[in-house]
């Protein structure tokens, strides 16, 4: 079982997963519990914040890429919370 952990996002992986959830863009890969892991497609060789729903659905797991030992448990009342705050990153002009 993952240890409960402050987890602290470098402002570039939230951007990502921001613009991810945005446009509903995701990959998943499955660990070896057998748990989908989400994360934004195109930051697997970069450090990511990555998201998996607990079976039954009322706690989500966040982790980021470069320390898989350490996850936040939340609710998923604060998931939706937290994913409803974060805005998707300004585009480019």
């Amino acid at each position: 079982m993952p240890r409960k952990a402050e987890l602290r996002i470098p402002k570039a992986a939230l951007d990502a997963l921001a613009a991810a959830a945005h446009v509903h863009t995701v990959a998943t890969v499955k660990d070896d519990g057998g748990l989908d892991w989400y994360y934004p497609v195109g930051t697997r060789d970069e450090d990511h914040v990555e998201f998996a729903l607990l079976p039954g659905g009322e706690e989500v797991f966040l982790r980021m890429s470069s320390r898989r030992e350490e996850t936040l448990v939340v609710t998923i009342e604060q998931w939706h919370e937290l994913a409803g705050r974060i805005a998707p990153p300004e585009p480019a002009r």
